[in-house]
């Protein structure tokens, strides 16, 4: 199943409740319908600039793991109502020893698209190998900068030759076990300093067969450093995107840029269906829902969630998600 496709076909549906209700009756039905994304680990090894893992306290107060033996209860409980499962959701994931039995668990249970959230500094060649034998779909990294010296300020502990090499090695891996899995996908976080740096793109990472590049502004999110581009930066920014869409056309390479709101002014156009799908899973789910993941069943999740109450709430509400808004929004080029 190819998920952009999916995102591409929901976009052309105009109607929140239309999406609302399909998705509803997918429940109901007992189908698929859930996009899963779970930090095993909720801590990082690095401490990138716009993250709010960069500010001390933030570490402090915000930590822990989801214990192996979980896992399998976890998968039971919800990846056969997964249409999607990422591993990493705003922390790093690979900084739980055992996360690559997530994606095999995500596998076994027939999960349609299985990707994984990373930096990337810590995979090694043994787990990238078990990547690709797993068949998951996509590695997404992380890349905010195109020179050694931005890379390594805005994401601070990380290094640049070594992300460089990790690409190298992906494809190199993939070539030897006859794989075209997973595909590279990058994103890139602009902000004021790494903007220009953009225009170089297809000569520094070109070359490493990547498949999607998403560039999204920065956003506040509690980091050290969120200097979102500036007014007078807009049409140099907008003329990047109009080449690197021409780029990625002719490298057969998907682009997710946000070119229409670029100062996140604008609602998700997705934003009730986005909410209906969308589950998180991290180190303190099952202390905050108060239960225990080896007794539950996915009845027993959907109602400590109160999933059925909050998606016919929004039928006739239009209340703000609690999933960033403006983060859904951006164009798809192919």
């Amino acid at each position: 199943m190819n998920f952009y496709k999916l995102i591409s076909i929901s976009r052309k549906i105009k109607s929140d409740n239309l999406k609302l209700f399909g998705v509803y009756i997918l429940h109901i039905l007992g189908k698929r319908h859930l996009s899963i994304r779970i930090d095993p680990s909720f801590n990082c090894n690095l401490s990138c600039r716009m993250c709010y893992f960069s500010t001390p306290e933030y570490r402090q107060n915000n930590n822990g793991i989801i214990p192996e033996q979980d896992f399998e209860h976890i998968a039971r409980v919800l990846f056969p109502k997964a249409l999607q499962v990422y591993i990493g959701c705003g922390a790093e994931p690979t900084t739980h020893r055992k996360y690559i039995k997530l994606i095999e668990l995500a596998k076994q249970y027939k999960v349609p698209h299985i990707g994984i959230v990373s930096n990337g500094q810590l995979i090694t060649d043994d787990q990238i190998k078990r990547i690709i034998l797993t068949g998951t779909n996509e590695l997404t990294l992380s890349c905010h900068g195109l020179t050694k010296d931005t890379f390594e300020y805005f994401m601070r502990n990380a290094r640049f030759d070594q992300f460089i090499s990790l690409l190298k090695k992906i494809n190199k891996y993939k070539k030897e076990l006859n794989s075209s899995r997973p595909e590279i996908r990058i994103n890139y976080t602009v902000n004021q300093k790494n903007l220009s740096e953009l225009r170089n793109f297809m000569d520094i990472i070109g070359p490493h067969h990547i498949s999607s590049l998403q560039i999204r502004p920065v956003l506040n999110i509690g980091g050290s450093y969120s200097e979102s581009i500036t007014d007078s930066q807009i049409s140099e920014y907008n003329e990047i995107i109009n080449c690197l869409k021409n780029e990625c056309s002719k490298r057969n390479i998907r682009l997710l840029a946000n070119k229409t709101d670029i100062k996140y002014q604008k609602k998700n156009s997705n934003k009730k269906v986005t909410e209906a799908v969308y589950c998180y899973i991290g180190p303190k789910t099952a202390n905050k829902l108060n239960f225990d993941w080896k007794s539950i069943s996915f009845t027993d999740f959907t109602k400590k969630t109160q999933w059925s109450k909050k998606v016919v709430k929004m039928f006739f509400n239009d209340k703000q998600s609690s999933i960033n808004e403006a983060a859904g929004n951006y164009d798809v080029f192919e």
